[in-house]
């Protein structure tokens, strides 16, 4: 389809880039998140992050996406590694994209309806101990399916309505990260913020804990700072096109980088991380705000922000992207003829009801599994379940890119950008250490540690079929799917399909 001859629904550029924004996961409660398990070292982790990850993973993106072979591509993601990787990886690796983002509504969908508690009740205590209730467990888990089929129904509407509620989403919780930053930076210049009529005395650098578990919540940090590759899925609804694309692609990894760092010493000056290491995951946000002076009832609105920011921003891209990235350039017919059919904007309907399903699956067996866990443990599992196989997909991004800059030549691989030059060493040495780290933290999150068997056997057993072994499964059920296309179409060399093929 030409340029030209495109007619969907174009997209600006700043509504493209809190569509970005919504789609990275609200800042602040990410930054929270992580300060209950690495504590005063957990602005370390963020610029060790930036350096070693946001920061050439964008430029990654920007040289992928300018591969001219596939410059109409549809998708992105699956398409650059169709053509550095062979057909049969590109379609493995966009597999896994779609895959391991279902583990994502697993740890999203049940916040969503703690947030949705806490905006009518205010008392941490009270909500506490509603989600530890056995009885409720089966209602958080019927609310969260519900919650991902109407986020499927909007999906289903295109991008017009999505960049609306992502942009609405985005504008939200950046609001509210700015509420934050700018409130500890007037309580501060007061003077020192208490805790319990004690002056809180913030630590720069403690002993850094490279246990089991920290290694695994390393993949928090890291999660919070990627998802840009998604937004290439909807590059061609952006106006300005290329151009405008790179843009917002900076943009998002310089705004987001200052804000989670400067978010994270902030931490440090207003709460003791012990005592965010007690509250955890479920109220330490709240907390957060009650210290810079915020009244009991602003748990309230955080709590609305974020069940807003939340359901119209990342639920809604996350359940949209993936869906498209795998079906839309899957190989035609190999997932039957009626899941890869597009509507006029390059949407797989049929294909976002059978994600529906499996998410309704897996939802039921999590909760399952979890029944004899607080909330809190249930929380940090399928954040750690989430986070681990979230960096799948990058590790096969991150292997793509150094084949491409290692088979620079090739005329295949023909680009108008190259990160760090057209040199193979520089970009090289900008890559391996993110392979490193993602390595580690995708087995650490992935495998539960040995006290997690030990304290709950079934919950950890769950977590690892869920986890490791259901992605062995899916590695070898693509294989033989894509084997079994390959016989029937020996002579179908294309990278990506057309919108409008059947």
């Amino acid at each position: 389809m030409s340029e030209s001859s495109d007619n969907r629904y174009k997209m600006s550029l700043m509504t493209f880039l809190f569509f970005s924004i919504a789609g990275g996961g609200f800042v602040l409660k990410g930054i929270v998140s992580q300060y209950t398990d690495w504590g005063y070292n957990s602005w370390i982790l963020y610029a060790v992050a930036t350096l070693c990850y946001a920061v050439p993973y964008v430029f990654m993106i920007i040289e992928l996406s300018s591969l001219e072979k596939i410059k109409d591509s549809e998708s992105g993601y699956q398409t650059w590694l169709n053509l550095i990787l062979g057909r049969k990886y590109g379609f493995i690796a966009g597999f896994f994209y779609f895959y391991v983002n279902i583990f994502y509504f697993v740890d999203l969908l049940p916040n969503c309806i703690t947030y949705f508690l806490y905006t009518l009740y205010s008392d941490v205590e009270w909500v506490t101990n509603l989600t530890n209730q056995m009885w409720f467990k089966p209602v958080i888990s019927i609310a969260s399916i519900a919650l991902f089929w109407l986020a499927t129904w909007v999906s289903m509407k295109g991008p017009k309505m999505l960049s609306k509620l992502l942009s609405f989403a985005g504008y939200a919780g950046f609001s509210l990260t700015i509420v934050f930053l700018v409130s500890a930076a007037y309580k501060l210049s007061f003077g020192e913020v208490t805790f319990d009529g004690q002056a809180v005395v913030p630590q720069w650098m403690t002993t850094i804990d490279l246990s089991w578990s920290r290694i695994a919540s390393m993949s928090w940090a890291l999660q919070s700072l990627g998802g840009l590759e998604a937004l290439a899925a909807y590059k061609r609804n952006i106006k300005g096109g290329e151009r405008s694309f790179r843009l917002a692609l900076l943009l998002n990894v310089v705004i987001f980088s200052a804000i989670m760092l400067l978010s994270a010493v902030m931490m440090n000056m207003i709460l003791p991380a012990d005592q965010a290491a007690e509250l955890g995951l479920l109220s330490a946000i709240y907390v957060a705000f009650q210290q810079l002076g915020f009244p009991l009832w602003w748990t309230n609105v955080i709590a609305f922000f974020l069940l807003v920011t939340t359901l119209c921003g990342s639920l809604m891209l996350w359940t949209a992207a993936p869906v498209k990235m795998l079906f839309v350039d899957a190989p035609k017919g190999i997932f039957g003829d009626k899941l890869s059919v597009v509507n006029n904007e390059g949407t797989p309907v049929n294909a976002l009801r059978m994600q529906g399903i499996l998410v309704t699956f897996i939802l039921i067996l999590f909760m399952v599994g979890q029944f004899s866990s607080d909330i809190n443990e249930i929380l940090v599992a399928v954040k750690n379940l989430n986070g681990g196989a979230a960096t799948i997909p990058v590790l096969f991004m991150v292997i793509g890119y150094l084949k491409l800059r290692l088979d620079s030549d090739n005329k295949d691989f023909k680009r108008d950008f190259y990160f760090l030059g057209k040199g193979k060493l520089l970009p090289v040495l900008a890559v391996v250490p993110m392979l490193v780290i993602f390595l580690a933290s995708t087995v650490a999150a992935l495998i539960p540690s040995p006290e997690l068997w030990e304290a709950n056997f079934q919950g950890s057993l769950i977590q690892t079929i869920l986890g490791p072994l259901s992605i062995v499964g899916a590695f070898a059920y693509c294989s033989y799917a894509y084997n079994k296309w390959r016989a029937k179409n020996p002579n179908d060399n294309s990278l990506f399909n057309l919108v409008g093929q059947n």
